[in-house]
């Protein structure tokens, strides 16, 4: 599960621009609230936003719609960037409920906004083509449709070409320089991703977001001095910057230093919001099982769900207890904790829908896996189709999708099916169980220049999850003794392992 944070200007996305707030423009539009105290607010909103000082744009956005309460496209920003879920529904209700107050293109960006937090997909996409066909030039809102696409449904390459296309209509817009590098990042293209961000440098240097960005793909390209440079940079810049603080917590921790990792993580998690206590305390829980220290990890992951538990935050709950059962020695016990992580979602919670389907997913695919190793085939197979089900309910569902396409290859690489393990594996390639998965079912394939590219990439995963804790550190390991003690003169698996 990546950890949550935000990209810039995702607020300025929805404003179709400033000047939009005061007035008509050629590829804006007037945003209706007859407040002027809601419009300073809103303006304020979206300036810290900009810079991805995200709890200041929060409180300024909250302001606004309490200046104007029928201000609908205010309380969809609020359900749109709120970490809260519980702020996330009570804000999308009011938009909804205040909707009428808005003009044709707001409400159309509203039923697109809510439709997503209600995983009604299909609405929502189309929503989001008829403004974005209406609007061909505005660079704002191709820019959220490439957010969208990145981060609700792990779609690098399309979210790429969004971005792309912003940069053409305004190649000082800095957030899409931002995001596209990201993107070519997760793509594994790090020579195109340090070009945009030196670009996204230059046009914003005295803002510690393109030193927090520059910190996190070197931290991804595996360069951990560098990223720990530029982290320190951007909180010299900004000390309140608090991701960048976190950014450290995750670098030590991937180093290996996970006492240093905790320290950090302990410094971020002191000044971080309610819902980033508990998303910022999984990755420090995390570090005790990078550690080995498994009793440690189940108290701490234990803390957390409590933690989740008390501010209704399900998804965080259950996310908890799927971390938990996935280090799990005794497969009975890790059974029982995805029962539990499963049990919390179906309770009545005011968490999007989009969000508990996305965890479901996510605990769905880890029972077929664990099942599958058990070599449970009837297990697997039922939850398999518990999670074909909940995929077919959310067609569109980026995240569902590649859940569904991992427990998939997982099931027909237990049952050596190599060739459609290889067709759903290569549709989840981000995730180090599938990654590993599909390193085996290349080489039972015969497609050996696969196998010795994609071993080669895993090795390289630098991405602070439950995942990558469970299953690099050790591949690592094993690929490093393995090319220690073999002849490659003698043993054809050494050339996985150069």
């Amino acid at each position: 599960m990546k950890s949550i944070k935000f990209p810039m200007s995702v607020v300025a996305v929805l404003a179709l621009g400033l000047s939009a707030v005061a007035h008509d423009a050629p590829t804006g539009m007037h945003i209706s609230t007859k407040s002027q105290q809601a419009h300073v607010f809103f303006e304020t909103g979206l300036q810290k936003m900009e810079m991805l000082h995200i709890q200041d744009g929060l409180e300024n956005f909250r302001n606004a719609v309490k200046a104007d309460p029928q201000f609908a496209l205010g309380h969809i920003f609020l359900t749109f960037f709120s970490q809260d879920p519980t702020e996330q529904v009570a804000e999308r209700d009011k938009a909804l409920a205040t909707r009428e107050s808005a003009n044709a293109e707001e409400k159309q960006i509203i039923d697109w906004l809510a439709a997503a937090k209600q995983s009604r997909l299909i609405p929502a996409i189309q929503n989001m083509n008829e403004v974005l066909q209406k609007n061909p030039q505005d660079k704002h809102l191709h820019w959220l449709a490439g957010w969208w696409l990145l981060v609700d449904h792990n779609q690098s390459q399309r979210a790429a070409e969004m971005f792309e296309q912003v940069i053409q209509l305004d190649p000082k817009f800095p957030d899409a320089w931002n995001e596209a590098a990201y993107c070519y990042a997760r793509m594994g293209n790090f020579d195109k991703a340090f070009a945009d961000i030196k670009r996204y440098t230059e046009l914003v240097p005295n803002e510690p977001n393109p030193q927090d960005t520059f910190a996190e793909i070197s931290r991804m390209a595996g360069r951990f001095e560098d990223a720990l440079q530029h982290y320190h940079a951007s909180l010299k810049i900004d000390p309140s910057f608090h991701e960048s603080q976190l950014g450290l917590g995750d670098t030590y921790a991937l180093m290996g230093d996970q006492a240093k990792a905790r320290e950090e993580y302990a410094r971020a998690i002191e000044v971080a919001s309610p819902v980033q206590k508990v998303l910022w305390s999984l990755q420090s829980a995390a570090t005790y099982v990078r550690e080995g220290d498994l009793a440690a990890a189940d108290k701490a992951f234990n803390a957390v769900a409590e933690q989740a538990h008390a501010k209704d935050f399900a998804n965080l709950e259950s996310e908890a207890y799927r971390s938990m059962s996935m280090y799990q020695l005794d497969s009975a016990a890790s059974m029982r904790l995805l029962a539990k992580a499963e049990a919390v979602l179906k309770e009545d919670h005011k968490v999007p829908q989009s969000l508990l389907n996305q965890e479901l997913a996510a605990v769905l695919r880890t029972r077929v896996e664990r099942a599958s190793a058990d070599k449970n085939k009837d297990l697997a197979t039922a939850t398999l189709k518990q999670l074909q089900d909940l995929s077919d309910a959310n067609g569109g569902d980026g995240l569902i999708a590649t859940a569904l396409h991992g427990a998939s290859g997982a099931i027909a690489l237990s049952q050596a099916n190599y060739a459609d393990a290889v067709n759903h594996l290569e549709e989840d390639t981000d995730n180090a169980f599938s990654m590993r998965s599909l390193i085996i079912a290349y080489e039972k394939n015969g497609q050996e220049g696969n196998a010795r590219r994609l071993a080669a990439k895993l090795a390289a995963l630098n991405v602070p999850v439950i995942e990558q804790a469970l299953v690099v550190p050790e591949f690592r390991k094993q690929r490093a003794a393995l090319a220690a003690r073999t002849n490659p003169a003698l043993d054809p698996r050494a050339k996985y392992f150069k």
